[in-house]
């Protein structure tokens, strides 16, 4: 008389510590599903997938050890539909990346380059602290001028045109560019005395 095999799911219910409290069991249900559905097929997905230099055999025997401490931990929920087999084989997948990070070969930067980089970085972030130092300056110069020196300086700051200005301060455009010149050289003296 010839005993046929367990089906699928009753092989991966006796893996199951929280359906068969056997360890022994347990262990044999491993070994049956290793041989019989599980070990060959995850090492052709390793076989077809591991482009690192590990061993296709290193990361089967990882990802069973993973698998088997997962479930024993617990933390294998099944899902009917889905076989116990795409669940070792993901662990599979994650262990081939694992794989290609610790193997990954980082190439020493050229020193000059890195030198270059630095001083590029350094004049990039002196330019902007020189060009927010400017704009404080001419800020505390403006609040020293006239009030329509300043407002002219303002507007010609905010793109306004001489005509806009005269409009909008109800003066005639030479008042403006007087306003706008003695403005300019009043903040230049400014800042060659200060």
């Amino acid at each position: 008389m010839m005993v046929q095999p367990e089906s699928d799911e009753a092989l991966v219910s006796r893996l199951l510590p929280s359906n068969n409290h056997s360890p022994e069991d347990r262990a044999r249900a491993w070994a049956e599903w290793h041989r019989r559905l599980g070990g060959q097929a995850v090492l052709n997905y390793i076989r077809g997938a591991n482009n690192t230099a590990e061993a296709h055999e290193d990361i089967l025997q990882d990802a069973l050890m993973t698998a088997y401490v997962e479930v024993e931990k617990g933390h294998y929920e099944h899902r009917a539909g889905i076989p116990f087999t795409a669940y070792v084989k993901g662990i599979a997948r994650n262990k081939i990346r694992e794989a290609r990070r610790r193997n990954r070969r980082w190439e020493p930067l050229d020193e000059v380059i890195l030198l270059r980089v630095g001083e590029r970085a350094a004049r990039e972030l002196e330019t902007v602290f020189d060009r927010r130092e400017e704009r404080r300056a001419l800020r505390r110069g403006l609040a020293q001028l006239p009030d329509r020196r300043r407002q002219v300086l303002e507007g010609i700051l905010s793109g306004e045109s001489l005509s806009e200005i005269a409009a909008r301060l109800d003066m005639t455009e030479e008042n403006v560019r007087q306003h706008k010149h003695r403005g300019l050289r009043r903040l230049q003296q400014m800042t060659l005395l200060g």
